[in-house]
Parts: structure tokens; C-alpha cells; sequence
């Protein structure tokens, strides 16, 4: 398992980010730390973090230039520890991805690949 965490100069230096990437599985996973009031900050987060976060675009597009060009997630039911809530994303190919997010804590939240488009 190869755990990646990123240097200070980031887009949001006040989040803890740290990847978990099982290469068997070839699944990602990142936990995240804001400050998230209400179960709707949490969506925001997600779908801003799908779309814009670098680390992610890296550990899934390790060998092309894509990226995500719009996502969308559901709202989570509330913020209790271990809500999860769906999110899906398109790539620049044109490609859907679905995520599953983990409520981990007050303010902390797990991104996971739920699932990867096929490959034709």
C-alpha cells in the first residue's frame, strides 16, 4: 500500500490529505479535514475537491494530462461518523467515474473510486 502525503503549498493548507492506493486493487482513497457546518458543506467540499484537487488527478491519471471536468454528489443524509454519500464524476475523456464518500469525522471525510469507467 503506498501512502502519499502532500507538501504544505497547497490549494487548501489548513486539509489534511493522505492517500491510500492499493495497487492490487487499483482503488484511491483520500481523507480529508475541513470545517464543514452543516451536511451540505460536505457535498460542496467533495465535489470542488473531485474536481480541482491535483493529488487526485495524479494518482488517477498517472499517465495522461485528464482530469475531472465536472462532478456532482448527492447531500448526505446528516454528518454523523460513517454517513456515506455518493458522488459521480466526468472525466475529459468523457468518461463517468462514481466515488463513495465516508464521513470520518466533525470535519473529515474519506474519497472513494466506487467505480471506474470500462475500459473499451
Amino acid at each position: 500500500m503506498l501512502r502519499y502525503r502532500p507538501g504544505m503549498a497547497r490549494r487548501r493548507p489548513s486539509r489534511l490529505h493522505r492517500w491510500s492506493i492499493p495497487v492490487a486493487a487499483g482503488a484511491s482513497a483520500a481523507v480529508l479535514a475541513g470545517c464543514f457546518t452543516t451536511a451540505a458543506d460536505f457535498r460542496k467540499d467533495a465535489e470542488t475537491f473531485i474536481e480541482q484537487d491535483d493529488d487526485l488527478r495524479v494518482a488517477l491519471f498517472p499517465a495522461t494530462n485528464d482530469s475531472f471536468t465536472t462532478a456532482t454528489c448527492a447531500e448526505p443524509e446528516n454528518q454523523d461518523e460513517g454517513t456515506t454519500f455518493a458522488c459521480t464524476a466526468t472525466d475529459t475523456t468523457g468518461a463517468t467515474w462514481e466515488f463513495e464518500i465516508v464521513i470520518t469525522g466533525s470535519s473529515e471525510y474519506e474519497v472513494n473510486v466506487a467505480r471506474r469507467p470500462v475500459e473499451s
